[in-house]
């Protein structure tokens, strides 16, 4: 597995957990990811994020989201 392929399984996994939090259909936590910038933040902070533990991440997207005022 490539470095590309490593990065957008991260991703993925990342929104399946971000969804599962927060009761929401997939495509939505995804559309919001994009919409909102958490995707370029997290393939961006790659090299650091995926050596955290996923409920980590999912607390530091939040706190992300929380900053750019796209959550309460």
């Amino acid at each position: 597995m490539d470095n590309l392929e490593k990065k957008a399984e991260f991703v993925s996994s990342c929104i399946e957990a971000y969804k599962v939090r927060h009761a929401m259909k997939g495509a939505d936590a995804a559309n919001m990811f994009e919409k909102e910038g958490v995707l370029d933040y997290l393939i961006d902070g790659y090299d650091v994020l995926h050596t955290q533990s996923l409920e980590y991440v999912i607390d530091e997207i939040e706190l992300y989201l929380k900053k750019r005022g796209a959550v309460r």
